[in-house]
């Protein structure tokens, strides 16, 4: 991990050498298809192609330099409309300012991956071979030997099974996160590490996120299917939805077009883009761009991956507004009663990301940045990446 002393007049001096790139598309009649929910998923997706005639929305424009001035390092946006999708960078894809961050640029999206894996652990049950009250005790027997009571696969889905996550144990701190990039861990490994805690409720009774719960379902896929989860994500969802640059990682590399990602810790700006991917699991590992990230959100949502039952299912909220793998916020355009906008959010260490769309997956937006800090909940950048998500879904009202 390389920390770099940030030094605000430099940073200010690297941002005046960064550009916007910003790029329309027409998608093609399949495409549209694919987004309405009225074919079978296809691997076509829109195509982004430069466009000097075309113009970023001047409130995405202004969202995007919020997003900067708050301390980001760079911060990549793709909006969509039906067939239309505008993408957009801003800030640099290094602390160094040698290279502009474009829109296509990989990152890590972290928790975004739990939606995919719940897709995956849906369709499953779509097929039989799992219930969303199958027990974790039926599948892995002595997996959750601390439990103080049957844990469920919809339990381990909507975080109410009370598992206590493994990276408060691992990495408390901001200083432990850094430090905590040395270690290779096995699935099975950080379950032990959470149940080395107390359970935070009795299964079913209250909502505590916990990714241990996400490598619990993992490792109960990979049991049911004989297959690999990163295998599953692929054949399942990543090809059928055209996601040809989202990756599930090997090893802590990072493509060389990818953004740095960069976690601000107090006045210093630390390099933790090459990070273990085991420490992650199952359900935050993906690498991906924003274009790819709306691409599979907008054919969630618009029901080309699940039977129309199995997705309402998985947007049923609970109080916390959290459903099976997906999340929920009110819509920018203003409808009375206020419809709802699903999505998931993705903090890692380094790189944050969310993505929100419609009901029927005609309006998404996808933003990813890097420079956040340690504790989500006190990002300072948030704020201001909430105003570009706003911004964006925006845009796309009738």
């Amino acid at each position: 991990m390389t920390i770099i002393r940030r030094i605000r007049e430099d940073a200010m001096k690297a941002r005046t050498r960064t550009r916007t790139r910003m790029t329309a598309v027409i998608a093609a009649a399949s495409t549209v298809a694919l987004l309405t929910g009225c074919v079978a998923a296809t691997d076509q997706q829109p195509e982004p192609t430069s466009s000097a005639a075309a113009e970023v929305a001047p409130e995405i424009a202004a969202a995007l330099e919020g997003v900067i001035e708050a301390g980001a390092v760079a911060v990549t946006v793709d909006v969509r409309d039906g067939g239309d999708a505008v993408q957009a960078a801003e800030g640099s894809a290094d602390v160094e300012g040698d290279r502009a961050a474009e829109a296509d640029d990989p990152v890590r999206i972290a928790s975004i991956s739990k939606t995919v894996l719940a897709v995956v652990v849906l369709q499953l049950v779509e097929e039989g071979k799992v219930s969303l009250d199958t027990t974790v005790e039926e599948v892995l027997p002595g997996l959750l030997s601390s439990a103080p009571g049957d844990v469920t696969v919809e339990q381990l889905l909507r975080h109410t099974s009370g598992l206590p996550d493994y990276i408060p144990a691992i990495a408390p701190d901001a200083k432990a996160a850094i430090d905590g990039n040395e270690t290779t861990y096995e699935p099975e490994e950080l379950v032990a590490i959470a149940q080395q805690q107390p359970w935070s409720a009795a299964p079913g009774s209250a909502f505590h996120y916990t990714n241990a719960g996400y490598t619990v379902l993992g490792l109960m896929a990979e049991d049911v299917s004989g297959e690999p989860v990163s295998d599953l994500m692929a054949a399942r969802v990543l090809e059928p939805t055209g996601m040809d640059d989202t990756v599930y990682p090997e090893d802590a590399s990072m493509p060389e077009d990818a953004l740095r990602g960069y976690m601000t810790v107090e006045e210093d700006v630390v390099d933790m883009t090459e990070y273990e991917p085991s420490f992650w699991s199952f359900g935050a590992s993906l690498v991906s761009t924003v274009g790819d990230v709306s691409a599979f959100n907008a054919a969630l949502q618009g029901g080309e991956l699940l039977e129309d039952e199995t997705l309402e299912q998985m947007r049923s909220l609970g109080a916390e507004g959290y459903g099976m793998g997906v999340l929920a916020a009110g819509d920018a355009c203003g409808a009375q009663p206020a419809e709802l906008v699903y999505g998931q959010r993705g903090n890692g260490f380094g790189y944050n990301s969310l993505t929100l769309a419609s009901a029927d997956g005609q309006r998404v937006v996808t933003v990813a940045y890097t420079g956040g800090s340690f504790d989500p909940a006190s990002d300072p950048v948030f704020p201001a990446v909430n105003e570009l998500l706003v911004a964006g879904l925006a845009s796309t009202c009738p």
